[in-house]
């Protein structure tokens, strides 16, 4: 070597050295990707892209959950009541007829045959195409419909918050597949497919923090709340209206929109609720139990119980719970995601435009009102909607799907906030990994194919399920008021939000 040659003149080491310069900037450009969302250019095609992946991926897991279509009704909730449910209304729209009472009422709780005086039966729109499907194949139909509704409310906070895409998968992954959701419509309770649009609710909530609300807002969250009731989805709009009415009771600024969107959103589905109160008072309303304790509530968020009957099923006198009323699970990377940055925000909020701690509020609240017997002295005072929870544990899904939002908005900005290094980020790479293996793992065994393996078999006949009304005053007439409640009050509120809008614009 000459003394003027260089170590690195070498043409293998140069040659070497342009590989390492290569590959250190494709991994600083995939983590730019992973943590930064981008305005403009290939990255944020990119990160559509991504999205779009999601999306398609989750719609598959769906179909496979639920066996692409091919649906046992034998066992539990679907042999119980939901397939002549289906099979009902099936018959209601090949025939012309409006599904208004089945042959009797052993479908409905043996408690009436009015299909719509029960809160929970799906009276949507989208009912419609079980003229041309399957009973088994309008499930699927119906859980991807919402759930890709629900992923569009996923992408609105996104692009609110600029969530790139590791915090926004791990939000998507605590949303989209937690166990209590998966296992309640394994199980047959197809009604609460209406839970997927709770991403809208909690858009529409962190726009009441954030800055003023008007009768736009209103209008919007009244409609939701119409949309999540004809799903269905009766728990999930009280749990809904317990949530606004702790935001509002501990928050001067909120009272009053909080009040009005609640009152609003319950006349808009006066359409779904006054025949239900024609009835009520013969639902057995008795509560039956929450968790057994505050430690059970964190654990049901990473205890994996696969789906078979010593499982499932709990010899306790503490609680009579399958494991799907209580099963929020979301791993263990999971929940280090929920509690470490959905805390931390709330920890490091400061005011402004950008305090979300008005959530901590409703969030312990329903936390506290799924544990044990504390909700029981509520549910026995006789409030209409509040009474009918007999299971408290529903609260608490809420609370989780607010806290995995929160943990993304957290995240997003932890990232901005300093120079996160590269090993972090690969840390952080690694978590999400784990959490979408965990939540395959839960997956894996919560799968319609697998309800003999914590169910009996039950003989029924489906082809008993068809369209029998017969006059009832009573019924129609409650139908009919309630109808012209809700058209009235999506009126009024249409028309409040176009002067809104249109004096805005003259401002």
């Amino acid at each position: 070597m000459t003394d003027t040659e260089q170590p690195n003149s070498h043409p293998a080491n140069a040659w070497w050295l342009q590989i390492e310069t290569t590959i250190d900037r494709g991994i600083e450009w995939a983590l730019q990707f992973c943590f930064v969302q981008a305005d403009a250019g290939i990255v944020k095609w990119g990160q559509y892209a991504w999205a779009g992946l999601l999306l398609v991926g989750g719609t598959v897991l769906w179909a496979y959950i639920l066996n692409w279509g091919h649906i046992s009704f034998q066992y539990h909730d679907w042999a119980e009541g939901i397939g002549h449910r289906l099979a009902f209304l099936q018959d209601a729209v090949r025939t012309n007829q409006l599904p208004l009472n089945m042959p009797d009422a052993s479908a409905l709780r043996n408690v009436t045959d009015r299909y719509l005086a029960v809160a929970d039966t799906i009276f949507s729109p989208q009912v419609y195409m079980l003229r041309y499907m399957t009973l088994g194949g309008f499930v699927v139909f119906n859980t991807v419909l919402l759930y890709g509704l629900g992923f569009l409310g996923m992408l609105r906070i996104a692009r609110r918050y600029s969530i790139s895409p590791v915090p926004f998968s791990a939000m998507f992954l605590a949303l989209a597949f937690n166990g209590r959701i998966t296992d309640l419509i394994v199980v047959g309770d197809i009604h609460w497919a209406g839970y997927f649009l709770l991403p809208w609710f909690v858009y529409f909530m962190l726009q009441a923090v954030e800055e003023p609300v008007g009768w736009v807002w209103t209008l919007e969250v009244a409609v939701l709340f119409l949309l999540v009731f004809l799903q269905g989805s009766f728990h999930m709009f009280v749990v809904g209206l317990t949530f606004m009415f702790l935001l509002g009771l501990f928050n001067v600024r909120l009272l009053v929109p909080m009040l009005k969107a609640g009152t609003f959103a319950i006349l808009a589905s006066m359409v779904r609720i006054l025949a239900p109160a024609t009835v009520s008072g013969r639902f057995d309303v008795a509560f039956l139990s929450g968790f057994d304790s505050a430690l059970q509530a964190l654990s049901s968020m990473v205890d994996l119980k696969l789906a078979v009957r010593d499982q499932v099923f709990r010899n306790t006198p503490l609680s009579p719970l399958g494991w799907w009323e209580m099963d929020h699970y979301i791993g263990l990377m999971g929940l280090l995601f929920v509690l470490g940055f959905g805390l931390w925000l709330w920890a490091r909020s400061e005011s402004g435009k950008d305090n979300l701690r008005e959530f901590a509020i409703p969030v312990t609240g329903l936390v506290l009102l799924s544990i044990g017997r504390v909700f029981k002295p509520i549910s026995m005072l006789g409030i209409p909607l509040l009474s009918s929870q007999r299971v408290s544990t529903r609260f608490f899904v809420l609370a989780l799907v607010v806290m995995a939002i929160v943990a993304a908005i957290g995240m997003q900005r932890y990232l901005r906030s300093r120079s996160v290094s590269r090993p972090l980020k690969l840390a952080f790479l690694a978590g999400l990994v784990a959490m979408g293996n965990d939540i395959w793992q839960h997956e894996k065994s919560w799968r319609v194919a697998h309800l003999p393996d914590m169910f009996p078999a039950r003989q029924i006949d489906l082809s008993l399920a068809y369209v029998a009304n017969h006059p009832d005053p009573p019924y129609v007439a409650a139908l009919v008021a309630g109808l012209i409640i809700s058209v009235l009050t999506l009126f009024v509120l249409g028309w409040m939000a176009y002067r809104e809008v249109r004096a805005g614009s003259l401002t």
